[in-house]
């Protein structure tokens, strides 16, 4: 089967005291189009800084210092800034932990989605409009074209959500990295979220990488997972497989 996302070896530290941590510590993994590859794991595990390495948005204390992620054949880590912007919000798009300070609270809903637009698409001002609208419907928020318009602010937390989904589909990714997508949600909007997002892979043949801690989620969503402890993958495993065989001492835990 065809590889998407390849990731060989990688190597990520944070240097934040006299000695670096190694947030990302030899991990491999693949994943394949339309793929739903689920990345678990307890908090500080490593799994949001695999997910910024792979995008190349580390904290400033944040350094890859070797390994290759390969996305269709093109190394990332190899890329000018200038070529990976092209990458990231077109090819690789990402929904971050919390919505809440993903937003910028001066900007409308529509004005940060039509920087997305305006970066890969080059729309013009009506036909990105109607972009903004359609994206908006697509994730199920009502009253779009008056919405669309609103600041952050005046949106609840799973509007929000929703909000940061649109703009990450905005420019139609190969790869969807969904970083805890659903933690700030209730039951019932967690549910239609992940729906939705289920929904939208189907119509594209989007791989998703689901970063999460929540056994329930992978459960529904994901047909392989791997298990991530202490910056390295301790179990890869189908979706049935581990829930039936969890094989790590680690892996049974979480359960």
């Amino acid at each position: 089967m065809k590889t998407l996302l390849d990731i060989e070896n990688l190597h990520t530290l944070l240097h934040t005291g006299n000695e670096p941590v190694r947030a990302v510590d030899g991990l491999t993994l693949r994943i394949s189009p339309g793929e739903t590859f689920a990345l678990l794991g307890e908090s500080g595990c490593g799994k949001s800084m695999t997910a910024l390495s792979i995008m190349r948005l580390l904290p400033d204390a944040g350094e890859i210092v070797a390994g290759r992620i390969k996305i269709d054949g093109t190394d990332v880590l190899q890329l000018p800034e200038t070529e990976m912007r092209k990458i990231r919000g077109k090819r690789i798009s990402m929904i971050f932990q919390e919505p809440m300070l993903s937003l910028n609270p001066v900007l409308t809903i529509a004005e940060q989605i039509d920087e997305v637009l305006t970066q890969h698409l080059n729309l013009p001002r009506q036909a990105a409009q109607l972009r903004i609208q359609e994206l908006l419907e697509q994730v199920g928020i009502p009253d779009a074209p008056r919405r669309m318009h609103e600041y952050p602010f005046q949106f609840s937390g799973g509007m929000k959500q929703r909000a940061m989904i649109a703009m990450a589909l905005a420019g139609e990714p190969e790869l969807l990295i969904a970083d805890e997508p659903t933690t700030a949600l209730d039951v019932t909007i967690q549910a239609q979220v992940l729906d939705l997002m289920r929904q939208i892979q189907q119509r594209r043949n989007m791989a998703i990488l689901l970063i999460t801690h929540d056994l329930g989620v992978v459960a529904e969503m994901a047909q392989r997972v791997a298990v991530m402890y202490a910056g390295e993958i301790v179990e890869l495993a189908t979706r049935d497989d581990f829930f039936n065989h969890p094989a790590h001492p680690y892996s049974q835990q979480l359960f």
